[in-house]
């Protein structure tokens, strides 16, 4: 495995990390359109996926040795068609939802990202301007992934409330856009309370009234309750209400939800693909999941991410399965029989498709979405597409970063060629808020000068009576003597602790002031770690700060 530079989220406030920096993305595409071939013609293309895989197929020598029509597919037709049915579905989906659609680009090179559509902060939101600036400096396209099938983890924001007559000091809080009824896929997540929905606004702007300035939010959500009489999908309303300021700003991305790129023909080529060469592709998983963790002293199964599991004769596939309507995703679980693959999740058992035809594969395959069986990728899978067969340069936040450093591996062995490379970015912009002056380097100061007068009060006798001075005399001499014996050693601690209670005598004032500056320095600590948390959602920004910091990557 090849491992990164440690990446850190930066603390500076307007600061940013690229790793590597976006100048270099220009040869980072070039490389990585000669790693994997993509849509260049058959000029060099199959010459170059010769030297990584069999004859330019997809699955090498394994699924030539099988047969069937999953050895019949090259690197550059799946990532032709790959490319090219996730740009006509973006344009789809941003057209079936009122909104422009991007100027005709060159489809045959995309960069990509991803996040879920949840009110991120702009740390997050930075990727989706990289995005249109790559897509415009280097005459290719861009293309933002909407993770929707991943799960709502919460229906609230944090907010910093300033300080009130009830908490004297600036606190965290939190107002809820929604009733929480547990964790649910952001594709089936439809709106429960639509009056705390509407009256979200204006809680939020009340708490933040205190700080003198106006959040995007006041003009933000008019626009997500607009598209709310569109969509019960408050996924959905928070990214299209997000897309409509991107373009005031002059970043003007396709879009598509992951649920509908799932939904396409090479998708279902390459999810078939993976199932049918299961125990090959399932063996070299769990493999690479347990050489990361032993890399870097890892003892939890589920970090980076879990075993895939054994249940019997069937194997955990990397893939969500769910039926329309319910609220919990199921791991996929797979059974590759002669001329056929059996399929469950928990107890229900789904239709089982055919695998020796293509056709009848990918008729089967469309057939479960029609019948309410959703199939959708997990992070890891859809980000193993995604740079296989969508990018020619990805782009991940941190924790993306640090987790395909795994899928790099699995890259290798499963499908025998280099990996694509990515980049790393993140960036921090601080909330318009005072802070106090205090540090923890303050509250170490205090609480080490506490301690020392607390337990050495000999050494802070300055201008107190000579009485002390001869108390301090005393306990330097008994400090200084070595007892024989273990009664002599008694008699050694308990003079210097008697000595010690009488040497603080005078200076408790200087003790009490301490603990109370110590206190007051605490509270600033605390509330300084509220004031400055970067990880607030980009609606709590005013415009002013926020649209600058966005457009800078342009």
């Amino acid at each position: 495995m090849s491992a990164r530079p440690e990446l850190r989220a930066p603390k500076e406030d307007g600061a940013v990390l690229a790793e590597p920096p976006l100048e270099q993305a220009r040869a980072l595409i070039d490389h990585n359109r000669q790693v994997l071939p993509g849509c260049d013609g058959p000029n060099d293309a199959a010459s170059k996926s010769e030297s990584t895989t069999p004859n330019g197929r997809i699955g090498g020598h394994v699924a030539s040795a099988r047969g069937g029509f999953f050895s019949s597919k090259a690197w550059a037709e799946l990532r032709c068609a790959a490319r090219r049915s996730a740009v006509a579905a973006a344009r789809e989906y941003l057209s079936k939802g009122g909104e422009p659609v991007p100027a005709s680009g060159n489809s045959d090179s995309l960069v990509v990202a991803g996040h879920q559509p949840e009110l991120f902060h702009p740390g997050v939101w930075a990727k989706n301007f990289a995005l249109a600036g790559l897509a415009r400096r280097h005459g290719v396209m861009a293309l933002n992934l909407v993770v929707d099938n991943d799960t709502v983890k919460s229906t609230s924001l944090r907010l910093p409330s300033p300080g009130t007559s009830a908490v004297k000091w600036p606190h965290a809080l939190t107002v809820s856009f929604d009733r929480w009824t547990g964790e649910i896929p952001y594709e089936e997540r439809t709106l429960v309370d639509g009056e705390e929905f509407a009256s979200f606004a204006d809680r939020v702007l009340d708490v933040l009234s205190g700080w003198n300035y106006t959040p995007l939010l006041k003009s933000l959500w008019p626009e997500v309750l607009k598209q709310a009489d569109r969509t019960p999908l408050t996924g959905e309303c928070f990214a299209s209400a997000r897309r409509s300021f991107e373009r005031r700003w002059g970043c003007h991305n396709l879009e598509i939800p992951v649920s509908a790129l799932c939904r396409t023909e090479p998708f279902e080529w390459f999810s078939c693909h993976i199932i049918s060469e299961l125990p090959r592709f399932h063996s070299i998983y769990n493999e690479c999941v347990h050489e990361y963790r032993r890399r870097y002293g890892i003892r939890s199964r589920n970090h980076p991410v879990p075993d895939l599991a054994v249940d019997g004769d069937w194997l955990e596939t990397p893939f969500w399965g769910w039926k329309v309507g319910q609220k919990r995703r199921g791991r996929l679980f797979a059974r590759v029989r002669d001329g056929s693959i059996d399929l469950r999740t928990g107890a229900d058992n789904w239709p089982a498709i055919p695998c020796c035809k293509e056709s009848e594969t990918s008729g089967a395959w469309q057939a479960l979405e029609r019948e309410g069986f959703k199939l959708r990728c997990r992070a890891l899978s859809n980000t193993l597409y995604a740079r296989l067969f969508l990018a020619d340069l990805f782009v991940h936040g941190i924790g993306g970063g640090k987790y395909d450093e795994l899928t790099d591996a699995i890259i290798r062995r499963y499908y025998g060629v280099e990996p694509p490379g990515f980049i790393v970015l993140t960036a921090t912009r601080l909330l318009p808020l005072p802070h106090y002056p205090t540090g923890a380097d303050d509250v170490h100061r205090l609480q080490r000068a506490l301690r020392d007068i607390h337990w050495n009060p000999q050494r802070h006798l300055q201008g107190v009576a000579e009485s002390q001075r001869d108390l301090a005399a005393e306990k330097s001499d008994w400090i200084q003597r070595e007892p024989a014996d273990k009664a002599g050693r008694r008699e050694r601690f308990r003079m210097i602790r008697e000595l010690t209670t009488r040497l603080r005598v005078p200076l408790e004032g200087a003790e009490r002031r301490l603990r109370d500056e110590l206190a007051e320095s605490g509270k600033q600590v605390e509330a300084n770690q509220v004031l400055t948390r970067r990880d607030y959602s980009f609606v709590l920004y005013p415009e002013e700060v926020l649209r600058p910091f966005c457009e800078q990557f342009l």
